[in-house]
């Protein structure tokens, strides 16, 4: 299955125009609604998209070992990621863990140096992978690259660029022939 596909199945199973205005998670409004997980909830389909994604980061030339962002929306495409390529899985909490071993970043060890591919699922303004962005950093890891199955508009892109972070996305709005949000 190529990225085509892969958008195929966003505008086919996970894409939903509304008549009425929503409210988003990063606060914009829209009438377009985009369900990441469940376009991927199919095994085939979702490891369709992994595949895609490392097609994606090859073809930027960067090499990682690790691959996550923020739970919820990172989870199912890194561990797919992952099985994929060989890399580890990582998933960011949204603040660490109150008992245990008191961690913010699960599953593997992301420490120092470690080069690791951001992901998350759909994004509007990029509030959810810049805050794992924060904590891979924090960690001393070097993100090699920042990807998502889904974004919305142009504000993401910008962002990442101030921060000098690669960016690429597998689907833009201008693919699933969406109204932009921002920027």
């Amino acid at each position: 299955m190529s990225r085509d596909d892969v958008v195929r199945l966003l505008r086919e199973r996970g894409y939903v125009r509304r008549d009425e205005a929503f409210q988003l998670s990063s606060g914009e409004w829209s009438h377009d609604y985009v369900d990441g997980k469940r376009a991927l909830a199919a095994g085939a389909d979702l490891r369709a998209a992994a595949e895609a994604i490392v097609e994606l980061a090859a073809e930027e030339g960067v090499a990682y070992q690790a691959v996550g962002g923020l739970t919820m929306g990172a989870d199912p495409l890194s561990h797919a990621i992952a099985v994929v390529s060989g890399a580890s899985w990582f998933s960011v909490r949204k603040e660490a863990k109150g008992h245990g071993r008191q961690r913010q970043i699960e599953g593997a060890v992301v420490g120092p140096g470690t080069p690791v591919l951001l992901i998350e699922d759909v994004v509007t303004t990029g509030g959810s992978i810049f805050q794992a962005l924060d904590a891979v950093e924090q960690a001393g890891a070097r993100v090699v690259m920042a990807t998502t199955l889904v974004d919305r508009g142009t504000v993401a892109a910008d962002r990442f660029a101030a921060r000098n972070v690669r960016y690429r996305a597998l689907a833009t709005y201008a693919d699933l022939e969406i109204v932009p949000i921002g920027g």
